[in-house]
């Protein structure tokens, strides 16, 4: 009995060790813990191509896919901008033609490169807002967004509603995430996107004090719902104005296919171009 004693107390300790290896965030609350949403079916067929076999391999979105869970505007938004505008911003002065263009939920493997392709093709900068866990698992594509001269800003670490969340879970996505970028990076982002773009006052304060800026949208491209790239380009051209910060995405759930998303930047980039529109970073669009 003391053999299977000693046996059981060192397989615990080597997979308390083995758990070290990846950050995982402290434990839920009682009020945190709610039941996930519901899953379309797709989702749980299997992956079939490589590119869908490579992307399933990466952290997953762990509040959900976009299309499963986010409002397309939320209108909260407008208030807690007005309510903080030192700290939220859903888009930049009117007064210059220029405008930022954004991408949330990367880095991926596939659709990711190919969104910095058509930027480097076009020569205009965006700004990211990664999740910690892949741009842990693909350092290098996150390396290459920073080589290009892109900004980075931070989107959590694994994804979750964040108003489902504690503040101390809240707390640790953003403090890991910094802490992922510093390491791939060598900087320390000040710029913060919130999951589905979901947060409350309080949550915004908090933000504040840990020194960052919450960045919201004035143009959505609902490239989230996976729409056809005319609509997609239509959605932007048609709600773009001087001051736009422009939300895209360049990562999300592996059965999301983004490709017309990269076939409508390839489009919509030279059409604001010939407007007079220059594309510049958030932190220059807003000069913080």
């Amino acid at each position: 009995m003391r053999w299977f004693a000693f046996i059981l107390s060192v397989t615990l300790t080597g997979l308390a060790s083995l758990s070290g290896c990846m950050p995982v965030p402290p434990t839920p609350s009682p009020e945190s813990q709610v039941a996930p949403s519901p899953q379309p079916q797709q989702a749980k067929r299997t992956p079939t191509t490589p590119g869908e076999r490579e992307i399933a391999q990466l952290p997953t979105l762990q509040g959900g896919a976009e299309y499963w869970v986010r409002k397309p505007r939320p209108v909260s938004n407008d208030i807690l901008q007005k309510r903080y505008p030192n700290i939220f911003a859903l888009a930049g002065p009117s007064h210059k033609n220029q405008v930022a263009l954004t991408f949330d939920d990367g880095p991926d493997s596939k659709f990711t490169p190919q969104v910095l392709d058509v930027l480097k093709k076009h020569n205009v900068p965006a700004t990211f807002f990664v999740v910690g866990a892949r741009a842990r698992a693909l350092p290098e594509v996150t390396r290459r967004m920073e080589n290009e001269n892109h900004v980075i800003g931070n989107h959590t670490y694994w994804h979750p509603n964040l108003p489902k969340e504690s503040m101390e879970r809240m707390d640790w996505e953003v403090r890991e995430t910094e802490r992922a970028i510093r390491t791939i990076t060598g900087k320390r982002t000040t710029l913060f996107r919130a999951p589905y773009g979901e947060l409350a006052p309080e949550r915004v304060e908090r933000l504040g004090d840990m020194g960052y800026s919450v960045i919201g949208w004035s143009v959505d491209s609902l490239d989230w719902r996976q729409l056809p790239t005319e609509e997609i380009i239509n959605n932007v051209l048609s709600n773009t104005h001087p001051g736009s910060i422009i939300l895209f995405h360049s990562g999300g759930h592996w059965t999301q296919d983004l490709s017309t998303m990269v076939e409508a930047l390839d489009r919509i980039i030279p059409r604001l171009k010939a407007d007079g529109i220059r594309f510049v970073t958030v932190p220059e669009l807003l000069r913080r």
